[in-house]
């Protein structure tokens, strides 16, 4: 079994992870902090964020989410890497992400999913 370290900071009533995910066009890892939901199957990226990253959320399969609040239909996009953990890292490759917009008084910009384990 391999360990790693996961630092979390708490935003309001969340959890916050800090992940790297590959940026297609730069050729490299971007930060990004996401909550961490143990609820979540699939790890939820903001839409506009995938874009800039160079990832296309427009042209995935749809699938159906239901959220704490309301059943929302989002784009499937393949991660080709994210890195987390700190000082022993785990890097995830083609990684199934849902593109989605999240409200602006939620504060999240992704939800790190269990399909990273």
């Amino acid at each position: 079994m391999k360990i790693i370290t996961l630092p979390m900071a708490s935003l309001s009533n969340l959890i916050m992870i800090n992940i790297e995910i590959w940026h297609k066009e730069r050729q490299k890892f971007v930060n990004m902090l996401i909550a961490c939901d143990t609820g979540a199957s699939v790890t939820t990226i903001s839409s506009d964020i995938l874009q800039k990253l160079g990832y296309d959320s427009t042209r995935g399969d749809v699938k159906r989410i239901t959220t704490a609040s309301t059943v929302n239909y989002v784009k499937s996009v393949n991660i080709d890497q994210i890195r987390i953990g700190e000082t022993e890292t785990h890097i995830c490759t083609d990684i199934e992400s849902y593109a989605h917009t999240f409200p602006a008084e939620s504060m999240i910009t992704g939800v790190l999913g269990l399909n990273w384990v």
